[in-house]
Parts: structure tokens; sequence; C-alpha cells
């Protein structure tokens, strides 16, 4: 993915939930957009899990962002 992507998806007006899949295999989930952090230069990014871990990962080695959409609840009467 190109780090301008990247950015575009983690700055969204209306934020989304995702998991950063990268190609190694490892699944980092990113719940807001205060956990992931995008240097103004570079291809690099850093990643914060939930539990304080630091990931840094290249852009080039992010396979896909999986954007977890909240479905709206329908009311049953």
């Amino acid at each position: 993915m190109s780090i301008k992507e990247i950015r575009e998806i983690n700055r969204a007006t209306s934020f989304h939930a995702y998991t950063v899949r990268t190609s190694d295999g490892d699944a980092i989930h990113v719940p807001h957009p205060d956990f992931m952090f995008i240097p103004p230069i570079g291809e690099t990014v850093i990643v914060v899990d939930q539990e304080g871990g630091k990931h840094l990962v290249d852009a080039d080695h992010i396979t896909k962002l999986e954007i977890r959409r909240t479905r709206s609840s329908k009311s049953t009467r």
C-alpha cells in the first residue's frame, strides 16, 4: 500500500476501526487514529496495539487494511 492511501484511511472524517495486515502475516488492530503514527516523511508507520506494544511497519509490507464498518442495528416491533 502507499503511504498516501494509509494516511487517507487513518484521517477519514468518519473513522472506522481497521486491522493492518502485513506481508509476514501480522494483524494489528487500529481502534482509533491515535493508535497509528504516520511521520510526515518516509515510508514507515508506527502502530501501537491495545496492550501498549509498538510495531514499526514499512508501508511496502502492509498488504491491506481491513476496515471494520459497524452495522446499524434495526429495531423490531
